[in-house]
This record gives structure tokens, sequence and C-alpha cells, in this order.
């Protein structure tokens, strides 16, 4: 019995960014994950023990198929980190000064 892997969007999960259905795991996530940081298959699977290999693959199809809505979502997580950082009242670690707006 095959069945097909879907991923979804729906408002109300991760704020409608593509996931794979039946979990709160985002194709970005995973693409990024494996894409950019190098990590391979088999550490998807064992940071994400409940999801499978054809899971793992089709989310990377989604996000290798997608590349301008994945530009999207990185300036976004970039927006946000920055966002984070400003408002932050921690010290810089590097030279204990507060980060720049």
């Amino acid at each position: 019995m095959s069945t097909t892997v879907e991923i979804v969007k729906t408002p109300d999960v991760l704020h409608g960014k593509p996931r794979i259905e039946g979990t709160r795991i985002g194709a970005f996530t995973i693409g990024e994950s494996v894409r950019v940081a190098e990590q391979s298959l088999k550490d998807m699977l064992d940071a994400y023990p409940d999801l499978t290999h054809e899971q793992v693959e089709a989310a990377l199809a989604y996000y290798d198929d997608h590349p301008e809505a994945m530009d999207i979502l990185r300036q976004q997580q970039e927006a946000t980190r920055k966002q984070v950082l400003n408002r932050s009242r921690a010290p810089d670690a590097a030279d204990g000064t507060k980060p720049k707006s």
C-alpha cells in the first residue's frame, strides 16, 4: 500500500507555512537543515523520529521546487532574528555592548 506524503499549508498551524501533513514540521526547516546546514537524511530521521524517509523526501522536494517561497521564509526568519536582537537587553557576547538598531 502506497501513500502520498502531502505538504500542506493551513493558517492555524505554523502560521500557514508549508509543513508535512499531520505534523508541525515545516518544509523550510527540513530543507534548511539538509541543503544549508548540510545535515543528512539520517540526521533528520534521528532528530525527528516520528518522520518517515518519505516525509523527509517530500519536504525536501517541496523546498527544492519552491525556491522563491523559501527565500521569503528565509527573509522573514532573518527579520525576526534582527527584531529579537534589537529588543534584547542582553549585551552582545563579543564585546559586552547592546546590539545596535
